[in-house]
C-alpha cells in the first residue's frame, strides 16, 4: 500500500516535471531574443468571487509573473483581509501560441481554522481530500477583431473532486466571454457552465447547469513618472442560477 502510493505521487510528480520542462523547451526554440520579463500585480477586492461562488470576504491578492517567448510562470495569492478564515496559494505555467493559451494550474486552497487544527494538513499533501487542486485549461480567442473568447477548464487531481460515492467527476468547467469598451469603460460580459455533476468543486449535483452569468467593468490609468506603474478600478456582477445567489463586487488594481 504504502509503495503504491509512493509510486502514484512519484509519477505525478515526473508528469509535472515533464510537463513544465515541455513548455519550456517550445518557449525558448520559438524565439530566443525576447528575453525575460517580471510583472507584479495587487488587487484589494470586497468580495473574492470564483466562478459565481463567494470563497471570501474582503480580500487582498498579489501575484508576480514571469514571461518569456510566450511561456510564463505565475504565482497568485488570496487571503481574506483579516487574515483568519480564507487562505489560496495558485502556481500556474502556460504558453501562448496565437491565439491559444494552454495552462496547468495548481490551486492550494485552505481554510486556516482547519489547517492550525489537530487535523490539519501540510502544502506538500496530494490526493483525496487534500487541499491542492490541479487543472490544466485551453483558451481560444477567435481574433483580435472578434475577441470572443472560448475557454474550458478540468481538475486532473486533488481537491475534493469526488461523488458521493467517492468516484472521480474530473470537475469542469466551460466559459464563454466576450469583451469589449463603451465610452472608455473595459467591459466583459459572459458565462460559466459546468458541463456535469461535480459537486465536491461546483457544489451542485444536478448535472449540467449554469453557474455564473457575469458583466465586469473597469478602467485603468496609467500613472506618470512611476515607471509603467498602472491603477485600476474594477466592478463585477455575478448571477449563479444554479445556488440561486447573487454577488456584485469592486476592486482596486494597481500593476508594476
Amino acid at each position: 500500500m504504502i509503495r503504491s502510493i509512493a509510486r502514484n505521487k512519484l509519477m505525478r510528480m515526473a508528469i509535472t516535471v515533464a510537463t513544465l520542462l515541455s513548455f519550456a523547451e517550445a518557449a525558448a526554440q520559438e524565439n530566443d531574443s525576447r528575453g525575460v520579463t517580471f510583472s507584479g500585480n495587487a488587487d484589494i477586492v470586497s468580495s473574492y468571487i470564483w466562478r459565481g461562488m463567494r470563497e471570501a470576504g474582503v480580500s487582498f491578492q498579489p501575484s508576480l509573473t514571469m514571461e518569456v517567448a510566450g511561456f510564463s510562470v505565475t504565482a497568485w495569492g488570496s487571503a481574506d483581509f483579516a487574515g483568519t478564515s480564507y487562505r489560496e496559494v495558485d502556481l500556474s505555467v502556460a504558453y501562448l501560441i496565437g491565439p491559444v493559451k494552454i495552462s496547468v494550474l495548481d490551486a492550494y486552497c485552505v481554510d486556516l481554522k482547519a489547517e492550525r487544527g489537530p487535523d490539519g494538513y501540510g502544502y506538500f499533501r496530494y490526493g483525496k481530500g487534500s487541499p491542492h487542486r490541479v487543472e490544466a485549461g485551453i483558451e481560444w480567442r477567435i481574433s483580435q477583431r472578434i475577441p470572443f473568447t472560448v475557454a474550458w477548464y478540468t481538475t486532473l487531481t486533488g481537491g475534493n473532486d469526488y461523488d458521493a460515492e467517492g468516484k472521480r467527476t474530473f470537475a469542469s468547467y466551460l466559459e464563454l466571454s466576450y469583451p469589449f469598451s463603451v465610452k472608455g469603460i473595459d467591459l466583459n460580459a459572459g458565462i460559466g457552465i459546468v458541463p456535469w455533476s461535480a459537486p465536491g468543486v461546483y457544489v451542485v449535483d444536478n448535472g449540467f447547469h449554469v453557474n455564473d452569468i457575469f458583466l465586469k467593468a473597469g478602467h485603468t490609468w496609467s500613472i506618470e513618472n512611476a515607471g509603467g506603474m498602472k491603477i485600476g478600478l474594477f466592478t463585477k456582477a455575478s448571477w449563479n442560477p444554479a445556488l440561486e445567489d447573487v454577488n456584485v463586487m469592486g476592486g482596486i488594481s494597481v500593476t508594476m
